[in-house]
């Protein structure tokens, strides 16, 4: 696997890790539904058996959490207003995963696909989840 998808794959996980530290300090949400979950961390098992553990607002998916569907999907990373926002890692039910940046709720900015071995199908820009090139590559200086 090429160093830069190792070393921006490293930067984003450090980025995650740290705003979800920031966020331990989060109460429980109430143990009630009836109850708005507002500024708590909780878990929550929706209609069509989704599940979500993390950070709530108003109600509202909104921080750092994962979700896990019954397909198989997977997600870990930022959510903003119900929707995945910031970095974040997918997983489809093939095992395949996008690393990146995330904008109402699509992959978008820079980002890695790989497939379910690790292997690097895809690296550079997304906008609204379509892949629009190569990142651009810096070269060191001489």
């Amino acid at each position: 696997m090429d160093h830069r998808v190792i070393f921006g794959a490293a930067l984003l996980c450090i980025a995650v890790h740290q705003e979800a530290a920031a966020q331990d300090d989060l109460p429980p949400c109430p143990s009630s539904r009836r109850l708005v979950w507002n500024d708590c961390r909780g878990s929550y098992t929706y209609d069509d058996w989704s599940k979500y553990a993390g950070a709530f607002k108003n109600d509202k998916r909104h921080g750092q959490g994962a979700m896990i569907y019954p397909d198989g999907q997977k997600y870990s990373g930022g959510f903003v207003n119900d929707r995945r926002e910031g970095a974040g890692v997918y997983t489809n039910p093939n095992g395949a995963t996008w690393t990146g940046e995330f904008k109402n709720d699509k992959p978008n900015g820079r980002g890695v696909l790989a497939d379910r071995s690790g292997k690097v199908l895809k690296e550079g820009v997304w906008v609204d989840g379509v892949f629009v090139g190569q990142a651009a590559s810096a070269s060191p200086p001489r």
